[in-house]
């Protein structure tokens, strides 16, 4: 909830920010794919750990930085973290669990990671905002920094699956399997288009709800309060995706929430009233389904020895996805804010329209 705050007040501008952004969505597009291919080769424990590390070390240097090129090394040091973490993730937790004979609790395991995940960040975001008023700014990246140590610690617990298909050599063409994977397998090359578009679009809600909100006559006092319930109502998604595939397959789950998702940002649009406010809450309890439910599906077909670079693969077309309905949302929004949440509504319901 600080962080513009803190930026601001170490002299970056706003200018500043967005190129500070762009700096950072440019790394995760050119070394996802690269280092889920690392992923698949070596251990990938220790790649965890090395993200954490690089996270802690990105805060620190954050903690000591007065200029744009010391935040320009954190900004770099926390996206070099956040891909090598990405593919190795879940790619371990997967095969941990397989080991286990417990592949099938996937993506009930995974949604109570990601709910413990929107816990502590909206822990985070209160906690943050209210120690801002009584201690100065840094003292929240001081307490940051003594988490990640924590976490980095907890990290050296983890125990790499002893039954691994590791491909002994090593081509340019491994990065380009993950693709192939995914194309050459025609049914879920649609799922994944279709949840990359549904996903991508909820991005702009995160990003412009407090502008939404603004625009229908919402108190900014209110402005609190909705974040943290448009984290929190991601929980029942996230903690019951694995009950939902006992009723329907995951792909079922997944067209449909997509063309809510859809349809959802076409009534947010085109009926503007604070009442969008809530239906941007079912929307984020839906995204919140997804996301286990796709990797679910992913990873019950993938191999292991691209699992972590197939991933990654789908994680850099998310950002691509984002990159293209960004230029929608400019597009709509010389207009007004209302038209470029329908035009970001019709490409939705295109791509699922198509994708099938």
């Amino acid at each position: 909830m600080i962080e513009r705050l803190f930026w601001e007040s170490r002299g970056i501008s706003i200018q500043e920010v967005v190129y500070l952004e762009m700096v950072y969505a440019l790394i995760i597009v050119l070394f996802e794919v690269p280092t889920g291919v690392w992923a698949d080769r070596t251990t990938r424990r220790r790649l965890i750990q090395v993200g954490v590390a690089l996270e802690g070390l990105s805060f620190w240097i954050l903690l000591y930085s007065f200029t744009f090129t010391g935040f320009f090394v954190a900004i770099s040091c926390s996206a070099v973290g956040s891909v090598i973490r990405s593919g190795a993730e879940n790619a371990l937790l997967y095969e941990s669990l397989q080991e286990s004979h417990e592949a099938s609790s996937f993506e009930r395991v995974l949604g109570k990671l990601n709910a413990i995940g929107i816990v502590a960040a909206v822990t985070a975001a209160l906690s943050g905002s209210m120690l801002a008023q009584y201690l100065p700014l840094e003292w929240n990246y001081k307490l940051s920094i003594v988490s990640l140590l924590i976490a980095t610690t907890c990290s050296l617990s983890l125990i790499e699956p002893t039954q691994r298909e590791i491909e002994e050599r090593l081509t340019w063409w491994h990065l380009l399997k993950g693709f192939q994977f995914i194309w050459s397998n025609k049914q879920l090359w649609h799922v994944t288009i279709s949840f990359l578009a549904a996903v991508s679009a909820f991005n702009f809600i995160d990003e412009f709800w407090q502008l939404y909100a603004r625009d229908v006559s919402i108190p900014i006092y209110w402005f609190g309060a909705i974040s943290s319930i448009l984290l929190l109502i991601q929980l029942p998604g996230q903690l019951f995706a694995g009950t939902l595939i006992r009723f329907a397959s995951s792909e079922h789950w997944l067209n449909g929430f997509g063309w809510l998702m859809g349809g959802g940002f076409l009534v947010i649009g085109l009926f503007p009233n604070p009442i969008g406010i809530g239906l941007m809450g079912l929307l984020a309890l839906i995204y919140g389904a997804m996301e286990p439910l796709y990797y679910g599906l992913l990873h019950h077909q993938v191999p292991s020895s691209i699992r972590a670079t197939t991933e990654s693969s789908v994680s850099m077309l998310w950002h691509l996805g984002i990159l293209v309905l960004g230029f929608v949302f400019i597009v709509g929004t010389t207009v007004s804010l209302f038209l470029a949440f329908i035009l970001i509504g019709l490409v939705v319901w295109f791509v699922h329209a198509t994708a099938r």
